[in-house]
């Protein structure tokens, strides 16, 4: 409220002294061989103080809808689909993804490539064309389509759309992240070779 009363303002962690930044943990979770592990940009303040993935419910909502995890609520029932979650930046909440230069999530990205080559999940899903951008090393002119992009090692890279975003309809969401599952039935598809591929408009290989 701007009038007649104070208002309360937001502080993020992310800017005030460092032991802040740990009072609320939001860990990865992670496991060897998921079927899926949904990889975004860092946590958002609002997922970090509550320590849930995704606490305003976005990603949840679509995935029910797509049919992909019917009775999912929230990050406590990832196992029992064989799902996990990360982000390239897990301890670093920011209002926006943009807020972490891109020297750091280029750093972030040789951490997690190692941690993918040990995971080995058959699909990394990221959650948003520019998650994929930083993971693949491409230029931000580099168009990226929705869908499988290639593959790392033993997984399928997937680009899926940003669970919050408002300019596309809760169902065209639904309806890429319901491909996943004509992955995850595609033998052809899950025979990734050893070195990882990129589909973009410029073919790429790490």
């Amino acid at each position: 409220m701007r009038e007649g009363r104070k208002s309360k303002r937001f502080v993020s962690c992310a800017f005030v002294l460092p032991a802040c930044r740990f009072a609320f943990m939001l860990k990865p979770i992670l496991r060897a061989n998921l079927d899926v592990l949904f990889v975004g940009f860092n946590p958002h303040p609002y997922s970090w103080e509550r320590g849930r993935y995704y606490a305003h419910g976005s990603l949840w909502r679509i995935l029910r809808k797509s049919g992909l995890a019917p009775d999912i609520q929230n990050d406590s029932q990832l196992f029992d689909y064989n799902f996990g979650i990360t982000d390239l930046i897990h301890d670093r909440p920011t209002r926006e993804a943009k807020e972490i230069p891109d020297a750091d999530y280029a750093v972030a990205v040789l951490r997690f490539r190692r941690q993918l080559t040990r995971l080995a999940p058959r699909v990394a899903c990221f959650t948003g064309k520019d998650v994929y951008r930083h993971f693949a090393g491409l230029k931000r002119s580099t168009a990226i389509d929705y869908g499988v992009a290639g593959s790392f090692k033993k997984s399928v890279l997937f680009v899926a759309p940003f669970p919050s975003h408002k300019w596309i309809t809760d169902a065209e969401k639904a309806r890429h992240y319901k491909q996943i599952e004509r992955v995850l039935s595609d033998d052809t598809l899950l025979r990734a070779p050893e070195r990882a591929t990129v589909r973009s408009s410029t073919s790429k290989r790490f």
